[in-house]
């Protein structure tokens, strides 16, 4: 078996089948987590069947040791893939306590202590406990994924947290229920819980630990004793702790899951103090307000998708940019056939404009200085001096290339009929990187030539 591990390449630390593996050890972990207080609280009868789970739970958190002795690593922004320094470093941090984790105590009893009691099997498993913090890493890690919804993440996290809680004070609060009976009154002989099965005694103590933890109880299930009531006021203490952590993370998560949709709303808000402030007229204060609206409603956090790849290093800057706009600059005549060292030095260059309807872009006879690229929306060219329409310019489309090369005026105007979203490439810019590619300059110069003539 040491031979076959030996074998095992390294794993991507993001790789889909090591998502898939910790998604296992966490299900297994949040198994012994609920049956291991359970078990030892309500002295369960341990059948076949749950003897058989617990042993695969514990093939599979022995394996995972194995496992991690493969899975590479980051260290400051490095994956780490040699396996000697994949060892040393699990060696230095979660061995010790996944060793410990997966003892199987709990079988040895079993051989050779067979009439122990069911209490005593159960606390030889606590051990077990030891991964649950391993379970905080991995979700920290889908919460750092790409391809994970953080809001979800972080959502099913609070919720293992609350549940598991509320069952660990449930399994503690009938533990004692159950101890100071055997001597004296408890809660239990309230009811005769004592004699109900024992479904019904763990979701009565499911019941007063939830409302406990919440609430100040509703007075149906009380301590009966001494020790009783310190345990309740403890559970006291913690639910209002954990009242005020589980609403402030719930909040943190309602609000991120939109954060976008805040961002844009206090924006709005400025936008609209501002017009109040300077007396803007109606009709105009409308006007703008239609603008950011078709912002939001097609670019969801209009600053994002502008700005934010400015933060970024220049080579992964460039790939973006070449991703999301090198088809529009590949669609032109002029740049076709061009090196992709070209493109890429060009594409961040384009800068983006959004632009109402019934807008010009361009007017006949100004002197042209850029050309445009459209990303959405339509616009139309045509003449001022005759009225004739020449084209109708949809997505995809472009229009101006001409004005790159020559100082010319222009021949046509273009106005937007829809709200558009535009990229602009100013005449200086190109210059810059055309400077670049000597070789290229000439073969576009004979281009833009031939396109000139036949427009004149």
């Amino acid at each position: 078996m040491l031979s076959f591990f030996s074998r095992i390449p390294s794993f991507h630390p993001e790789s889909r089948l090591l998502i898939i593996w910790e998604a296992l050890i966490v299900l297994v972990t949040l198994y012994n987590c609920f049956t291991i207080p359970f078990r030892i609280a309500f002295n369960a009868t341990i059948y076949k069947n749950w003897f058989l789970l617990d042993n695969l739970a514990d093939l599979i958190l022995i394996i995972d040791i194995f496992l991690r002795f493969h899975i590479s690593y980051t260290k400051e922004g490095e994956l780490i893939k040699d396996k000697a320094e994949i060892s040393i470093h699990y060696r230095k941090t979660d061995f010790k306590s996944n060793l410990i984790a997966s003892l199987p105590l709990d079988i040895f009893v079993y051989l050779f202590l067979p009439q122990a009691s069911l209490i005593l099997m159960g606390l030889c498993r606590i051990p077990r406990l030891l991964r649950f913090p391993q379970c905080f890493l991995i979700f920290r890690k889908w919460d750092n994924n790409v391809y994970f919804n953080s809001g979800v993440v972080r959502m099913f996290e609070l919720f293992i947290i609350v549940f598991l809680i509320d069952h660990w004070v449930a399994c503690l609060w009938f533990f004692i229920g159950n101890l100071t009976g055997q001597s004296g009154e408890s809660w239990l002989q309230g009811d005769n819980l004592h004699l109900e099965n024992t479904t019904t005694q763990y979701l009565y103590s499911l019941y007063w630990s939830i409302t406990t933890l919440t609430t100040v109880g509703y007075g149906d299930i009380t301590p009966q004793n001494n020790i009783e009531l310190i345990f309740t006021f403890m559970v006291m203490f913690l639910g209002v702790s954990l009242y005020a952590f589980v609403i402030g993370n719930v909040v943190a998560v309602i609000s991120n899951l939109d954060a976008s949709k805040n961002r844009f709303r206090d924006k709005l808000g400025q936008v609209q103090a501002y017009m109040w402030e300077r007396k803007i007229p109606p009709s105009l204060q409308k006007n703008i307000l239609d603008y950011y609206q078709y912002m939001w409603e097609y670019n969801r956090d209009v600053t994002l998708d502008f700005y934010f790849l400015d933060e970024l290093p220049h080579s992964i800057k460039t790939r973006v940019y070449c991703y999301l706009y090198q088809e529009l600059l590949e669609k032109v005549p002029i740049f076709q056939d061009a090196e992709p060292c070209f493109i890429e030095d060009l594409v961040i260059k384009l800068k983006p404009r959004i632009l109402p309807p019934h807008d010009y872009v361009i007017r006949e006879d100004q002197m042209g200085h850029e050309m445009y690229f459209v990303k959405r929306g339509q616009l139309q060219a045509f003449s001022e001096k005759t009225g004739k329409v020449y084209s109708l310019l949809v997505a995809g489309s472009f229009f101006g290339e001409i004005a790159l090369l020559y100082d010319s005026r222009r021949t046509a105007s273009v106005k937007t009929l829809t709200y558009c979203e535009l990229f602009v490439l100013y005449k200086e810019d190109f210059d810059k990187v055309l400077n670049n590619y000597p070789q290229f300059s000439e073969k576009v110069k004979k281009i833009a030539d031939q396109r000139h003539q036949v427009r004149e």
